[in-house]
C-alpha cells in the first residue's frame, strides 16, 4: 500500500518505501492513513499518522504525516516532519525523496509571499485613498492601534521569517547533500542533479522571505511615524486664551478632545 501512495506522491518505488511501525496499534494507523492519503482525504490521513506516531515513533509515520501536510499546503509544518524525518531515516533514497518534497514546498511558500505582498500593497493603497478622502474637520478618531499590532505588518513579517526559515532549512539540506560525500557514483549522480535545485529553491525562498518581512519593517515604521504625527495634530487643535468677565479673569484651555 505504501509502495502505491509512494508511486502517486513522488514517483518512487515501491522499494523506497520504509519499514512499517512495530507496534501493531501504530502499523494499523499508519495503513489508515496511507488509504486516506490515495483517497485524497488528508485531513483524516493527518490524524491518523498523528494518533499513531503517539504510540510509536516510527519514520513511515512521519513521512506519511508530512505528505499529507504538504497536500494541505500546510508547507510549514510539513517542512519540520520532512526534517524530522530526514534526521531518523537512514535510508537515503527516501531521504531525497524528503528533500524533493521539501523543495517543493519552498515554491509554495514563495508563491504564497508573492501573493501576500500584493495584498500588503492593495492594502495600503485602499488605506491611502481612505485617509485621503477624509475631510479635514473630523472629530479626531480614537487612539491609533500599536505599531506592533498592524495586521499588514504583522502579516508580512510572519510570511517573511516563514520563508526564511524554510529557505534556510532547503540550504542546510543542500549542504548536506554535498556530492564529495556520496559513498557510491549513484548516489554521487543523484546529489549531483538534486543539490543544485535545492540551492536555488532555498535562494529565494530565503531571498523573498527577507524582501517580505523587510517590508513588513517599513510597514511598523510608516505606522510608527502616522501615529506621532496623529498625536501631534490632535494636540495643536488645543487653544489656551484669556478669560475675562467684570469681576473675574481666568484661562481657558479649548479644542476638540
Amino acid at each position: 500500500m505504501l509502495g502505491a501512495l509512494l508511486a502517486m506522491a513522488l514517483v518512487m518505488p515501491a522499494a523506497a518505501a520504509p519499514p512499517k511501525p512495530k507496534d501493531a496499534k501504530a502499523r494499523k494507523h499508519f495503513e489508515r492513513a496511507v488509504e486516506l492519503y490515495t483517497e485524497q482525504d488528508y485531513d483524516g490521513s493527518v490524524a491518523e499518522a498523528e494518533a499513531g506516531y503517539k504510540i510509536e515513533e516510527h519514520e513511515s509515520l512521519l513521512f506519511i504525516w508530512a505528505q499529507a501536510e504538504r497536500q494541505r499546503h500546510n508547507c510549514i509544518e510539513a517542512v519540520e516532519l520532512f526534517n524530522a524525518f530526514i534526521a531518523t531515516t537512514k535510508d537515503e533514497d527516501m531521504k531525497q525523496n524528503a528533500l524533493t518534497a521539501k523543495a517543493k514546498c519552498a515554491e509554495e511558500l514563495a508563491e504564497i509571499a508573492r501573493k501576500a505582498e500584493e495584498d500588503a500593497a492593495a492594502a495600503a493603497e485602499a488605506a491611502a485613498e481612505e485617509e485621503a478622502a477624509e475631510e479635514a474637520d473630523v472629530p479626531p478618531p480614537p487612539p491609533p492601534r500599536p505599531w506592533y499590532r498592524d495586521p499588514v505588518g504583522d502579516v508580512l513579517v510572519g510570511v517573511g521569517g516563514a520563508g526564511i526559515l524554510a529557505g534556510g532549512s532547503l540550504l542546510i539540506a543542500a549542504a548536506i547533500l554535498d556530492p564529495a560525500k556520496a559513498p557510491i557514483y549513484e548516489d554521487f549522480a543523484a546529489r549531483q542533479v538534486l543539490q543544485p535545485k535545492l540551492l536555488l529553491a532555498g535562494g529565494i525562498t530565503a531571498g523573498v522571505g527577507v524582501v517580505i518581512a523587510a517590508a513588513g519593517g517599513v510597514r511598523w515604521g510608516l505606522v510608527a511615524r502616522k501615529n506621532k504625527r496623529d498625536a501631534a495634530a490632535t494636540q495643536a487643535r488645543m487653544r489656551v486664551g484669556p478669560w475675562v468677565d467684570g469681576r473675574r479673569a481666568g484661562v481657558v484651555l479649548s479644542g476638540r478632545f
